[in-house]
């Protein structure tokens, strides 16, 4: 898994250097925002750089806390933009109307909660290795990750109907294959809070699962950009991919 691990890393990593130019300029720096924290979090989810800044902060595994308040950030701004640019205001409402704050609210307290309630010294990537230490973090590792795979499940699927809806358009193809790849991530975001709950012996599928969310949501987004960059006006000019 070392391979999809790095490999992530690096197709965000590139995305990011992509979108540096756009950014500069002021155009879409959500996007770039976006990126970066992809960046970021696939960096985190790497044991040695993980150990690294884990042992920096006093070995207690707080660095993964910090990385699901990063990816609860990012997927609200993923939210945000893709409403905005799939022309979806109901979406839009309800990731960040009362529906999206108390979603977003109720999983930073439950991952909060289960965090302080395990043992969590010694750093461990994924908290892998506390799920062997004791009954009690055994009982509590699946519903941490679940927890902080909440947030993304249901901004994910509060996206699925406008990223269907654009599939099925007579836009360019490239936007309706941005709207499909991202539909891939969206539909692996939701499965993988089931998944947490999965036997041991399905560690590479959820691991797995996982990366294709982030992986469908960068390169997404990554069409999505370069659909506008080669398309004439209209479809080039405003933040949005729905046809005039």
């Amino acid at each position: 898994m070392a391979v999809l691990q790095w490999g992530t890393l690096i197709v965000c990593g590139l995305a990011t250097v992509v979108r540096i130019p756009d950014a500069l300029r002021g155009r879409n720096r959500t996007v770039f925002g976006i990126l970066f924290l992809a960046t970021l979090c696939s960096l985190l989810s790497i044991p040695e750089p993980y150990s690294a800044i884990d042992k920096a902060l006093g070995s207690w595994n707080l660095t993964n806390l910090i990385l699901r308040f990063f990816v609860f950030g990012m997927v609200f701004l993923v939210g945000v933009r893709l409403a905005k640019g799939l022309g979806a205001a109901p979406a839009r409402r309800l990731i960040t109307g009362a529906p999206g704050r108390w979603g977003l609210a109720a999983a930073c307290l439950a991952v909060t909660v289960t965090f302080l309630l395990m043992d969590t010294g010694g750093s461990s990537a994924g908290l892998e290795a506390l799920s062997d230490e004791g009954r009690r973090n055994a009982a509590l590792v699946p519903f941490y990750a679940a927890a902080g795979r909440s947030y993304p499940a249901f901004v994910s699927f509060v996206l699925l109907l406008p990223l269907l809806a654009t599939i099925r358009t007579p836009l360019p193809r490239l936007v309706r294959a941005g709207a499909a790849v991202t539909l891939v991530g969206a539909a692996a975001a939701i499965a993988s809070v089931p998944a947490s709950f999965a036997p041991d012996a399905w560690d590479p599928a959820r691991m797995l699962i996982n990366y294709v969310a982030v992986l469908g949501y960068v390169l997404g987004l990554l069409t999505f950009w370069f659909s506008g960059q080669i398309a004439g006006p209209p479809y080039n000019a405003p933040a949005t991919f729905r046809k005039k």
